[in-house]
């Protein structure tokens, strides 16, 4: 690689590193402000006071103001936090049972010789073409009728119906990439073909599987559409639709800042707890 193209990707990478990072650091920064002091006419980066006043008051707590006045819990504070537990909940639930479903049917995509494997396997891509949006009427119909309009059950197949076609897609070309000498052997051995899914091809795949559990799991907490249409303003409300109700009825910036905040912990952690089997992935032939 010649050394031009070496400093060429490397200000690529530094751009798009710039491009997503100081976003967020910016919204860190200004959850971290008074909104006296945000508010201020004097445009600056870092807060002068920093202070965790905002957080606690979303938390539940008080906390005082700039000038040392005391203030009561926010009130929309009650509204995130079961909104976060929400959709912590939604997106475990999304994300074992998608890869309950997903992972055999990615595996038998990829290894098992069938009639229209790769016409089955494309109709499973193409349902991804299709926006959330569409299919909100069948469904809003249907869980009328079945009761589940305004519960996370019925966000939870919802989001299904996302989740389960992408990790298809990404599982093929996983399992589609192991030895095809994995199963013969173990078969040779006297495993089953599922045996030996279970015994062999699983634990080799398990990179790949978490890689998979991981963006099922981010998929399901930045869901909108479905959230926004079929839990707002139920008990069943998750994160995102929270959040959105905050922009239009909050006219504190601080306030919003912090609740978003809140909201990228969880993915965040997610996606830190697990990369270092991410990092094994390679994702570039998908």
């Amino acid at each position: 690689m010649s050394v031009r193209r070496k400093v060429l990707i490397h200000i690529l990478a530094l751009i798009a590193l710039v491009w997503t990072v100081v976003p967020i650091v910016w919204i860190v920064l200004i959850s971290l402000m008074y909104h006296h002091e945000f508010a201020s006419a004097q445009i600056h980066l870092f807060p002068h006071q920093p202070t965790p006043a905002n957080y606690i008051r979303l938390l539940g707590g008080d906390a005082p103001d700039w000038n040392g006045a005391p203030q009561g819990p926010n009130a929309y504070g009650s509204l995130i936090r079961q909104g976060l537990l929400n959709s912590a909940e939604v997106a475990v639930w999304v994300t074992v049972l998608s890869m309950i479903v997903a992972v055999p049917a990615a595996y038998a995509l990829s290894r098992v010789q069938m009639r229209f494997r790769q016409a089955g396997l494309l109709t499973i891509v193409a349902t991804r073409s299709i926006p959330p949006v569409a299919t909100t009427i069948p469904f809003f119909a249907l869980y009328q009728s079945l009761g589940l309009s305004g519960t996370k059950t019925g966000l939870v197949i919802a989001h299904m119906t996302i989740t389960v076609p992408l990790l298809v897609w990404i599982g093929t070309s996983f399992f589609g990439g192991l030895p095809p000498g994995l199963e013969r052997m173990a078969r040779v051995d006297g495993c089953s073909r599922w045996r030996a899914f279970a015994r062999v091809v699983v634990p080799a795949s398990r990179h790949s599987m978490t890689a998979m559990a991981v963006i099922a799991f981010i998929t399901s907490w930045d869901e909108f559409t479905f959230a926004l249409i079929f839990n707002t303003g139920t008990p069943a409300q998750t994160f995102p639709p929270a959040l959105s109700s905050m922009f239009f009825q909050v006219s504190v910036p601080t306030d919003v800042a912090s609740a978003t905040v809140l909201g990228l912990i969880p993915p965040l952690l997610v996606a830190g707890i697990f990369q270092r089997y991410i990092r094994k992935v390679n994702l570039v032939g998908l």
